[in-house]
């Protein structure tokens, strides 16, 4: 656990600061919403801007702010002038700074002020203050505990991005991780009158049809591991062609081997142009993040993490998967 000095943070931002709030690539719910959030917080009395590394599901582009966050991909040039003008930046949702991938050179080169805010274990020491808890559900309730500390008065648009940041980071609140704070902080969100099934509906009930037919797809890929109690499934280059993929599209693929009996770890992988990108889940003791360290350059929470292998085919990939499954079977 790493905590951040609130006074001097308070001092900080006494004065009009321009300010960065970024985050991982391929933005999710508790990286939007948490950014949005703060940005939310900071705009009356600072320059903020939101940099994101690429764009994000079509599905979290309804939150009050959304407008405002600017595409580093589509709009470099702005984005560095932007960065190197900053007073401080808000690194939110990731404790590496290669999650940031293009972003990486112009914010490893620049010596604004760094605050990180991030959940996942083990974060690295590139910013001036940390805080940090692997043992908190989502970056967006640490995000409510610095706005707490800080004294910021929340409103409606705050209180929906942070319930947003919640719920898509807990799996709707039935992740081992959430906690009795976790509820008593949406409690509290509550009180500004959100309205928490709409919220719900934009997360969850505005998929694309191609969803439903990359989905059909990887269910016909499932392979079970029962000495292992692992279930595998993939989706190829071929497929998201076929299927007319979007972003977002296989958002929860990962969880639902997991409904089966016996099951307790399940992988799912999924080929892009710069490699073969990989989900892991677990259930009870197994720590994926252990996991996805050792065999697969990638890292992330005990039940939840994720890797990429780079130069490699979906076949050899899968049978790699297979060969260290078995020298990791003892810890299922």
């Amino acid at each position: 656990m790493f905590r951040v000095d609130y006074s001097f943070i308070q001092n900080f931002l006494s004065q009009k600061r321009n300010i960065i709030i970024t985050t991982h690539k391929t933005p999710d719910g508790d990286a939007l919403g948490s950014s949005l959030a703060l940005l939310h917080v900071l705009k009356t009395n600072h320059n903020v801007n939101i940099i994101v590394p690429n764009d994000y599901p079509h599905y979290l582009k309804w939150m009050p702010g959304n407008d405002d966050v600017l595409i580093y991909e589509e709009n470099e040039e702005q984005s560095d002038s932007l960065i190197n003008q900053s007073d401080l930046i808000f690194c939110l949702d990731f404790n590496k700074l290669y999650r940031v991938d293009t972003m990486f050179n112009i914010l490893n080169n620049n010596n604004s002020y760094k605050i990180m805010i991030d959940h996942h274990q083990d974060p690295d020491s590139f910013c001036d203050q940390i805080l940090s808890d692997s043992s908190v559900a989502s970056t967006a309730e640490l995000i409510y505990d610095f706005l707490i500390n800080l004294d910021y008065c929340l409103d409606k648009d705050i209180a929906t991005c942070l319930y947003t940041g919640i719920v898509t980071d807990t799996g709707s609140f039935k992740y081992p991780n959430v906690t009795k704070k976790t509820h008593e902080i949406i409690s509290a969100l509550l009180h500004f009158n959100i309205d928490h099934s709409f919220i719900h509906q934009q997360l969850f009930d505005s998929q694309n049809q191609s969803r439903l037919l990359l989905l059909k797809r990887a269910l016909e890929t499932l392979k079970l591991f029962k000495h292992q109690k692992t279930a595998l499934t993939f989706l190829t280059a071929e497929d998201l062609l076929n299927a007319d993929y979007k972003k977002g599209d296989t958002e929860g693929f990962v969880n639902m081997p997991l409904s089966l009996n016996d099951i307790i770890f399940s992988a799912f992988f999924i080929e892009f142009k710069d490699g073969i990108k990989m989900s892991f889940r677990s259930q009870g003791d197994f720590d994926v993040n252990v996991f996805a360290k050792k065999y697969f350059n990638g890292g992330g929470h005990k039940n939840a993490a994720g890797g990429v292998l780079m130069g490699k085919k979906m076949v050899d990939a899968i049978q790699y998967f297979s060969d260290v499954l078995d020298s990791f079977s003892n810890d299922i």
